[in-house]
């Protein structure tokens, strides 16, 4: 990951005391600071602990960092508001706050790393006359070694979405996480999977509702589960290197059907999935969606690729009087 730091800012949040130590300046980074943070940035990203998080609409921080564009006072500002927390619940660990101004791979971020103490000792050495002594001193505020932040946050600028690594701490009585729900406003975003599933199941369902008649589409077969198939088929077309973007679903569906465009945006967006996001698709999953597959009652499958289905050049789907149905391969070679 390309990793290029612009500035960081440090400060104290110590419960012990009565208010934080808050900097009014950035660091002078010196190399070995800049490979200490960078790493703790690259660690950060690359934790499994990591939880993928959008803002949601009244996330006060959200609007705090849309408004102000001061890096100093933003930053601040967040030590002021986890100071608080701490404050508040002794069970929140002590440490220093680093706020790091940054881009990662060209997207620019904000990066929040709490660096909890440890304790441990350090030396001291006196002299007594003509002699000296040194001895061991117990230190309560040593910072990380190594370049690992406790707890995290990672705001992409450019979308709004937030990469979280968070603990749980004794809050009124009960464990749980004070970051996501009282610093940053936020909760974890779908798994692309559950994004996926969320894009087609909600067009299916604004298409069939809109147009309850297949045969009214030109481009739904009049079938069981032509409207899925064809609908299905619409959002995978979208796939560029693997990757969907809702406004491109969100145009198509206002092009191919525009009485279910409004009801699938409206949808959508109760499910969570918002039009600038972007769905990652597995290979795998790209595969399925290229075929259909039918059964019969004794066991017979055939599968047929989606974009097929909708030929009449290749296949015809033949309802019965009894709402049977009946498929018709074309020019089968043998």
């Amino acid at each position: 990951m390309e990793l290029a730091i612009s500035q960081v800012i440090l400060h104290l949040l110590d419960p012990g005391a009565s208010a934080p130590l808050l900097s009014d300046r950035v660091m002078d980074l010196d190399a070995g600071l800049h490979e200490y943070f960078a790493a703790a940035l690259e660690k950060a990203f690359a934790s499994d602990d990591g939880k993928n998080c959008r803002f949601l609409p009244d996330s006060a921080f959200a609007q705090e960092m849309a408004h102000n564009q001061d890096f100093v006072d933003l930053s601040r500002r967040i030590a002021g508001v986890i100071f608080e927390q701490m404050l508040q619940y002794p069970a929140i660990p002590a440490g220093d706050l680093a706020v790091v101004d940054f881009t990662a791979g060209g997207v620019p971020y904000y990066g929040v790393l709490k660096l909890n103490y440890r304790p441990g000792y350090t030396h001291d050495t006196q002299t007594l006359g003509n002699g000296s002594f040194s001895r061991m001193v117990p230190q309560r505020t040593l910072l990380p070694g190594t370049p690992k932040a406790d707890e995290a946050a990672l705001i992409d600028r450019a979308n709004g979405t937030v990469r979280l690594l968070e603990k749980k701490y004794a809050l009124d009585e009960k464990k749980d996480f004070y970051l996501s729900t009282r610093v940053f406003g936020c909760a974890e975003a779908l798994p692309e999977k559950a994004k996926l599933k969320a894009v087609c199941e909600t067009a299916v369902a604004a298409v069939k509702d809109a147009y309850p008649e297949p045969e009214a589409l030109d481009d739904v077969p009049p079938f069981d589960g032509g409207t899925e198939t064809a609908v299905e088929l619409m959002v995978r077309n979208q796939a560029v290197d693997n990757t969907i973007a809702v406004e491109d679903v969100c145009t198509r569906m206002r092009e191919s059907y525009p009485l279910a465009a409004p009801a699938f945006e409206a949808a959508l967006a109760e499910t969570g999935v918002q039009a600038q996001d972007r769905v990652t698709v597995s290979p795998a999953r790209i595969k399925k969606l290229e075929s259909r597959s039918f059964k019969t009652e004794s066991g017979i499958e055939i599968k047929i690729p989606a974009e097929l289905c909708n030929s009449d050049d290749a296949v015809e789907f033949i309802h019965s009087a009894t709402g049977g149905l009946s498929l018709l391969i074309k020019d089968v070679l043998v």
